[in-house]
């Protein structure tokens, strides 16, 4: 067995100890969340109780409603999914590198499942106050050089310990952190078999035997001089082989190299599988098995804590479920109280005269526990008169006041985790929609603090991206990047351009293609609906939108069909951008218009004056043919107006010839008539109103 190092003494001294405390400070924590995930899992009962019971065979009831009011909290988290957004901070950087970077960030959290990473962390700080994820990198391929991050999650809470005195919420000031683990003892003796947890115990039994085996970040800071350059650079010192040509120090000043080094170490004692982590487990490491550089700056573990409380220098973190266990329980008692006093009391028997039930005593006796289509008795009398038949007894009253105490418990559940009916679906003492909608965004605002805990420990997990992806893509490679819209295209990275090119942008001069190398950018972090959730959302305001407004298909049926979630929707929305106008379409795909050739747009201008000639010729031919309608209508209309009229001169004729016809003239009028037309020149002026045969002294 080779000796170990003296650095590896040192190292396992200080993890020793370090672990140690860890334990000792999260002592009080582990416990209650161990007591909270057994709450949740429905194990509201002490093991003793239990027991007795059985014996005694009475009803040991649990109604578990701790895992409806944690869901509620975690399931609104998943539908509002986190993203990570890069944004340029320096003169450094630009946009279109940052598009790449965020890219490859979306990419490794859709590779990696960051979508799971985040709800099961998200879900340990709801239930018992905290959770953790971590970052961590590996080979994109067995046969591959070409390293990337991958995200992973922790299932069991209490296998990670962070630096005690960390204060950040985000964990980002951590010194140290261990994550265990366990290995069996054959593993370690085939890897490493001259290790000293190699070589088996008495107490082992078996090679298979498991050891505690814990990953240890740790943070070291080494000494050295930081100098800044008269051309504005800076570095260390010691790096510094030859200073350029008129290039001098202008500053330097004492300051020290950070780095995360990361080792895996065992311990020699066998431990239950899964045991790592329980108060007062005495461990010892013995072996360093591997070493390595994490390339970032922080610890790439990320707590994700619940509520958070320090009561003199002693942290308490708890969860959703800490302060509802008490109702919980009660309310479990109150309601197995009910069920078993009910159950206790007599079933009611049936109440017959003497003699009803001769012949037929076993059916009456199984009356109660056995279903029969007809029950006899004998009919009998009493004092002369005829008894009535067997009757069963009233049953016995419900204990209302037990009930009444399992309905308080059941609203002291609603009231510790600050979720009411109305976020449970049910309508609750509102009386309008309002109402309904106000009490449930209480409910959601009364347990916000753990969504926003979550987007602080994500937004450290992007800095950290930020920091690490330069240093694991350091060479020119052809990446794969994810976009807002789930596509996957690919990107290059870091390639030397023939000739320096100017940023349109900013103005920057670049010599290298999206240079990941450069530059300083800033994280934020978004939380929403899905993309897909978000498209069919879009979708169907779309659509709600174009019947209000048909002509939204003409200027924008494409966007409004490639929205649609069914087959064929892009092709369909392609062939419908073709017919839009490209004056509406403008340079929307990113391409610049050609220049159109002066000799071209003349030509074009000529073209244009000549169709609107020809349009005014049409218009005024038109004009003329309408004109030529509305006369032959107006001729057409006079000469039905004209025969209606000869028609109906010649129906008054008719019906005036007839009256004169039936008309007997006086004599005075005939004699008129007969008279010569010279005579009646000389007869005198008749007078006014007197008719034509009156004459002065005549009547």
């Amino acid at each position: 067995m080779a000796e170990k190092s003296k650095a590896d003494d040192e190292i396992l001294a200080e993890a020793n100890a370090r672990r140690a405390r860890c334990l000792a400070f999260e002592a009080d924590n582990l416990r209650d969340a161990r007591d909270d995930f057994r709450k949740l899992a429905g194990h509201h009962w002490p093991e003793e109780a239990i027991r007795q019971r059985e014996v005694e065979r009475r009803p040991c009831i649990t109604i578990n409603k701790l895992p409806a009011f944690l869901h509620n909290v975690t399931n609104d988290q998943r539908q509002n999914k986190l993203g990570i957004k890069v944004h340029p901070v320096d003169d450094g950087a630009d946009i279109d590198t940052a598009e790449v970077l965020q890219g490859i960030i979306r990419h490794i959290e859709y590779a990696s499942g960051a979508d799971a990473t985040y709800d099961t962390a998200g879900f340990h700080a709801a239930a018992c106050g905290f959770g953790f994820f971590r970052i961590r990198t590996d080979y994109e391929r067995e046969d591959s050089f070409d390293q990337t991050a991958l995200f992973e999650r922790f299932r069991n809470p209490f296998s990670v310990h962070i630096d005690p005195d960390s204060k950040e919420p985000d964990g980002s000031d951590q010194a140290f952190c261990f994550v265990d683990g366990t290995i069996s003892r054959s593993d370690v003796k085939r890897t490493h078999p001259n290790a000293s947890a190699a070589q088996s115990l008495e107490t082992d039994g078996t090679d298979d035997a498991m050891l505690l085996c814990s990953e240890y970040y740790r943070i070291e800071q080494e000494p050295a001089t930081l100098v800044r350059l008269s051309n504005g650079e800076t570095g260390w010192k010691d790096d510094l082989l030859e200073l350029p040509l008129g290039v001098v120090i202008a500053d330097e000043r004492k300051s020290f190299r950070r780095r995360v080094m990361w080792r895996k170490l065992v311990a020699s004692d066998t431990v239950d599988r899964g045991g790592s982590g329980k108060p007062g487990q005495s461990v010892t490491f013995t072996d360093v098995l591997e070493t390595a550089e994490i390339p970032c700056r922080w610890i790439p573990v990320f707590p994700v804590y619940g509520e958070e409380i320090e009561i003199d220098g002693k942290v308490v973190r708890s969860g959703l479920i800490r302060n509802a266990k008490g109702p919980s329980v009660m309310y479990d008692y109150w309601m197995t109280a009910a069920t078993e006093e009910v159950t206790l009391r007599p079933k009611t028997p049936y109440i017959g005269a003497e003699g009803q039930f001769e012949g037929h005593e076993r059916k009456w006796q199984h009356a109660n526990v056995q279903t029969f289509a007809y029950l006899e008795y004998k009919p009998k009398t009493i004092g002369g008169s005829l008894a009535p038949p067997p009757q069963r007894q009233p049953m016995a009253d419900v204990p209302v006041g037990v009930l009444q105490m399992a309905m308080h418990a059941a609203d002291e559940i609603k009231a510790t985790t600050g979720i009411f009916d109305s976020s449970l679906g049910a309508r609750g003492t509102a009386t309008s929609g309002v109402q309904e909608r106000e009490q449930k965004r209480q409910g959601n605002v009364a347990n916000f603090h753990f969504s926003d805990n979550l987007t602080r420990a994500v937004r450290h997990a992007g800095r950290c991206l930020v920091d690490m992806i330069p240093r694991i893509y350091d060479s020119e490679r052809v990446v794969r990047i994810l976009g807002d819209d789930e596509e996957v295209s690919h990107a290059t990275i870091n390639k030397p351009l023939a000739a320096p090119e100017m940023d349109e942008k900013t103005g920057a001069i670049r010599t290298v293609l999206n240079d990941l190398t450069v530059g300083t950018y800033d994280v934020t972090v978004t939380a929403g609906a899905s993309y897909s959730t978000q498209r069919q959302e879009a979708a169907d305001a779309m659509v709600s939108f174009g019947q209000s407004w048909p002509k939204l298909m003409d200027v924008a049926g494409d966007k409004v069909v490639k929205a649609m979630d069914w087959p064929g929707a892009d092709e369909i929305a392609e062939r419908i951008k073709r017919t839009i106008p490209q004056e509406l379409l403008g340079d929307e795909d990113g391409e610049q218009q050609p220049q159109i050739p002066p000799q071209v747009l003349q030509i074009v201008q000529q073209a244009q004056q000549h169709i609107q000639q020809l349009e005014s010729e049409l218009a005024d031919a038109k004009s003329g043919i309408e004109k030529a309608r509305i006369s032959a209508a107006s001729a057409e209309n006079v000469a039905r107006i004209n025969a209606d009229s000869r028609q109906d001169v010649e129906e008054l004729k008719g019906w005036i010839q007839m009256l004169v016809q039936n008309m007997q003239p006086p004599p005075s009028l005939n004699a008129a008539a007969m008279t010569p037309q010279d005579q009646q020149q000389e007869t005198p002026a008749q007078g006014p109103g007197q008719p034509p045969d009156y004459a002065p002294g005549q009547y």
